[in-house]
Parts: structure tokens; C-alpha cells; sequence
């Protein structure tokens, strides 16, 4: 079974590890960690939202987390968009995931209905199952 587990740093995408982590053993899991590196093209120029430090030490982060919970076979991947649910379905689909295990949003309730969260549109979007921890 491979099962991804999108990072962006906040606290529900660390419970996602978590419990990923508890349903390795039962499944003997191949377990990809993504951290999308997330950019914004605007008129005149391209803004990244984090920046390559702080994708390197969520990384870093990420895989010594992952080998702290037990997990075995785990690896930890960049991929860049400017589309952050596109990038992780996008994955899932070219790398035969069967499951993706990601923190729910943290946005606020208004913000989250008029633009939409990461994992609501992962939830729709995607052709695999998804599991949303909070």
C-alpha cells in the first residue's frame, strides 16, 4: 500500500503523520511525504510562499518525525506548484497512491467558504481515498 502524506507545517498536517504512522504496521505502508512548494505568479513577478529554507527544514523535520513514529519506508519529496490541490492529486495519480492522509485546513470559516480549502478540493478531486485528520 502507498499512502501520502501532503506537509504544509501546521499542526493538523503533523496529526496526519501521526496517524499515518499508526496504520503503517497493519498495512506494511510505503509512505511518501510531499511538501509542495507553493509560488504565486502576480504581474510583474513570482513570490514563493515558503521559501526553499523553509521547505528544506520541513523536510528535514518531516522525515526525522516519520522515523521518530516507527515508520520504516518513507520518503520525503518537493514537489513545486502554484496550484497546491492540483499538485497533490496530480502526484497521486502518476505515483499510484492508495491512500492520501492529510491535516484538515486551519483556514477560517469565511475564507474557507469563498476560496475553498486544500483538502476539500483534495477530497473532491482526487481518485483515491482520502482520509482528513484534525
Amino acid at each position: 500500500m502507498n499512502i501520502l502524506i501532503p506537509l504544509d507545517g501546521s499542526e493538523p498536517s503533523f496529526r496526519a503523520l501521526e496517524f499515518a504512522a499508526k496504520l503503517g504496521p497493519l498495512a506494511g505502508a510505503k509512505f511518501t511525504i510531499l511538501v509542495i512548494h507553493h509560488y504565486i505568479v502576480g504581474r510583474t513577478k513570482v513570490t514563493d510562499v515558503l521559501s526553499q529554507e523553509d521547505v528544506d527544514a520541513l523536510l528535514t523535520k518531516s522525515a526525522a518525525m516519520a522515523l521518530s513514529l516507527g515508520l520504516k519506508q518513507v520518503a520525503a519529496l518537493e514537489v513545486k506548484s502554484r496550484d497546491v490541490s492540483h499538485a497533490i492529486v496530480s502526484y497521486a495519480e502518476e505515483n499510484d497512491i492508495d491512500l492520501i492522509i492529510m491535516g484538515a485546513s486551519g483556514m477560517g470559516q469565511i475564507k474557507s467558504y469563498i476560496i475553498g480549502s486544500v483538502s476539500t478540493e483534495v477530497l473532491r478531486k482526487s481518485v483515491c481515498p482520502v482520509t482528513i485528520v484534525h
